[in-house]
């Protein structure tokens, strides 16, 4: 099999599982194009703080969808089931710890977090 060459956006995913590898969270892709989007919520809210969030805000589901389903056939992710919800979550493999502590050793500061401009759909004026 012809092996993938992995740019900065499948770093992005690597490092995004990494951090929550780390933490004991293992993510579905929602969860990850929520954190790669910036989306706050119940879900994300203890991982704002992470390098990668909020660092692919243009990006759709599908897209973070297709990034993801590539680095899993090629090594770079496993999958671990849960029994209570009875889903596989992402999880990294040797491959992908090695390719992502490999990015980190060469970027001191990878990523920068971009912020959405939110404007206010309701606002109060008195």
């Amino acid at each position: 099999m012809k092996e993938v060459k992995l740019n900065q956006t499948y770093y992005k995913v690597l490092i995004t599982i990494k951090a929550l590898n780390d933490l004991h969270y293992y993510p579905l892709n929602e969860g990850i194009y929520k954190i790669l989007v910036g989306v706050v919520d119940e879900d994300t809210k203890p991982f704002v703080d992470l390098d990668c969030f909020g660092t692919l805000i243009s990006f759709t589901s599908k897209k973070v969808c297709r990034l993801t389903m590539m680095l899993y056939r090629y090594g770079y992710l496993g999958r671990v089931f849960d029994t209570q919800t009875k889903k596989l979550y992402f999880s990294l493999t040797d491959k992908g710890l090695a390719a992502t502590e490999s990015f980190l050793s060469k970027h001191k500061k990878p990523f920068a977090r971009r912020n959405k401009n939110v404007t206010p759909t309701i606002v109060k004026i008195d």
